[in-house]
């Protein structure tokens, strides 16, 4: 009977429960910045305001990143990196435009300051902020 008792007692002991919760949650910090926005874009280098539609979705690829479309009221997709409530736009090359900028969200209002340069175009360097303005998501 002691045999049996610390053959169960040990059979007992090497069981491992693993619970499994189906209703994870979980935060997403690009779900701040996804959505329509309409921009108020200031150039410091013309001193010339732009207005502007912008769309950013999630990445299909990266956990972090966002797209912006029509970025710089071009067509440009540019990608960016998300984290809390700060956006990083890493240099990049697209077409003839080099970009690269920050932003920030706050209560639906991203702040973004940025440089696009082009040697195409006059003049070449364009320094920048806008302020873009939540209207759908």
């Amino acid at each position: 009977m002691k045999y049996a008792f610390l053959l169960f007692a040990f059979a007992l002991g090497s069981c491992q429960i693993i619970l499994y919760d189906d209703d994870v949650r979980y935060w997403d910090d690009r779900d701040d910045f996804v959505g329509y926005y309409e921009v108020e874009e200031y150039s410091e280098t013309t001193n010339e305001y732009f207005h502007y539609e912008i769309d950013i979705v999630k990445s299909c690829c990266t956990d972090n990143e966002v797209l912006i479309r029509n970025f710089y009221d071009v067509g440009l997709e540019v990608r960016a990196r998300v984290n809390g409530y700060r956006l990083t736009i890493p240099r990049q090359y697209i077409g003839n435009y080099e970009i690269e900028g920050t932003g920030r969200i706050e209560n639906s209002r991203l702040s973004l300051s940025y440089v696009v340069r082009n040697p195409y175009q006059f003049p070449s360097t364009d320094f920048l902020s806008a302020t873009a303005y939540l209207v759908t998501y």
